[in-house]
């Protein structure tokens, strides 16, 4: 395996980190390709097995593979979808396999299997006959609480009945009680009866099954899970044990590689901070954030750097941003530069558009980006 020393070699990092403004999957392919010789050998991935978030991740990937080997053929390796926040891909078959689950339920089953119970409680405690528009907006937000509970993995649904009769609450705090009894305890009863599994527990159930597979059999080949933030239980489960195999990695969607002790405690704390999940994975991995390594051959220049610094230091806490003229001199400083040389650097090529109203912003956009479709070449986000 050429270069192999360089992201699977003893003593490298297991846990690498893409910057932010890098194209994730086109980085990710190219060294994975470089480093195993893909363009000379068609099946050096062949036996590998890559996690990304979701299926259209998967098909980009498997391109940026064709096109990092030179546009060859290639025995692509096995690219597997981890599933994450926003995602309703179901576990892969080789996980669901080993763990001999239920078939998968559609998110679409699942509403309508909650608002079938929503509307049976209000037949039951209060005699009507709730219009099913209602039933179905209420089962939405059950769906979006049992969400919640999985991926916290904390919740204790048991204690609920004890908070509300050792306080001297409302009465509606005692309707809401009785209301959540339809995921505490008719919602389990209609999986059994159904033989099926709600689809984060299904997931997680999957991804500890894989685990064991891999403890008792540890794959030769690399096994990469790529791009997940690790927010949720299956994901984390996936990542450690990962990091016990020998060609096991973990490359994480632009980790803050320049935030210190101070800043990542700040971050804990902030739960809306887009990298809570990021430090909240790597605790749970007990991986310091200064042993993740930036995944190499991702060219960095003097604008990409302080572009990246100014970004994070934009999003960071409010409690830590009351010294922001320092941190502006610190940055600066660490870049070799001045306070306006990095502020025109990490602002080159950026341009703001004041718009009256939200449909003069829209339209605006929407101009940009057909101007970017008329020119070859070029591409756009929005």
């Amino acid at each position: 395996m050429a270069n192999e020393a360089q992201v699977f070699g003893a003593g490298r990092p297991k846990v690498w980190s893409i910057p932010p403004g890098a194209d994730f999957l086109r980085a990710l392919a190219n060294t994975l390709a470089q480093e195993t010789g893909l363009a000379d050998q068609p099946d050096a991935l062949s036996a590998a097995i890559i996690y990304v978030p979701n299926s259209r991740s998967a098909r980009a990937l498997t391109l940026a593979l064709f096109d990092a080997a030179g546009g060859k053929p290639i025995l692509p390796p096995d690219v597997r979808t981890l599933g994450d926040l926003e995602s309703e891909d179901a576990p892969p078959n080789a996980e669901t396999a080993l763990a001999g689950l239920p078939p998968a339920m559609s998110p679409a089953r699942r509403l309508g299997a909650l608002a079938s119970l929503v509307r049976g409680y209000y037949a039951a405690k209060y005699r009507i006959d709730l219009p099913p528009a209602s039933a179905l907006a209420a089962a939405r937000e059950l769906s979006r609480l049992l969400d919640q509970a999985a991926l916290s993995e904390k919740v204790d649904w048991t204690k609920l009945d004890g908070l509300v009769a050792q306080s001297d609450l409302a009465a509606h705090w005692h309707s809401s009680v009785e209301f959540l009894k339809i995921i505490t305890e008719a919602w389990p009863d209609w999986l059994e009866a159904n033989n099926a599994m709600d689809p984060f527990a299904r997931r997680l159930a999957a991804a500890k099954a894989l685990a064991a597979d891999w403890a008792a059999r540890p794959p030769e080949a690399p096994v990469v899970i790529a791009g997940s933030t690790g927010a949720t239980p299956a994901g984390r489960v996936l990542m450690k044990a990962a990091l016990a195999l020998p060609m096991g990695l973990v490359v994480l969607p632009g980790l803050d590689m320049d935030a210190d002790d101070a800043a990542w405690n700040a971050i804990r704390q902030s739960v809306s901070h887009p990298q809570n999940s990021l430090i909240d994975a790597l605790d749970q991995l007990n991986v310091p954030p200064g042993e993740v390594g930036t995944w190499p051959g991702i060219p960095q220049s003097a604008i990409d750097a302080a572009r990246r610094r100014m970004i994070h230091e934009a999003l960071a806490p409010a409690d830590a941003t009351a010294d922001w003229r320092d941190t502006l001199k610190t940055l600066a400083k660490a870049t070799g530069s001045t306070v306006p040389g990095f502020a025109t650097d990490a602002l080159d090529g950026l341009t703001v558009i004041e718009a009256p109203d939200e449909a003069a912003e829209a339209e605006a956009a929407a101009l940009l980006m057909r101007e970017t479709l008329e020119t070859p070449g070029e591409t756009a986000a929005l």
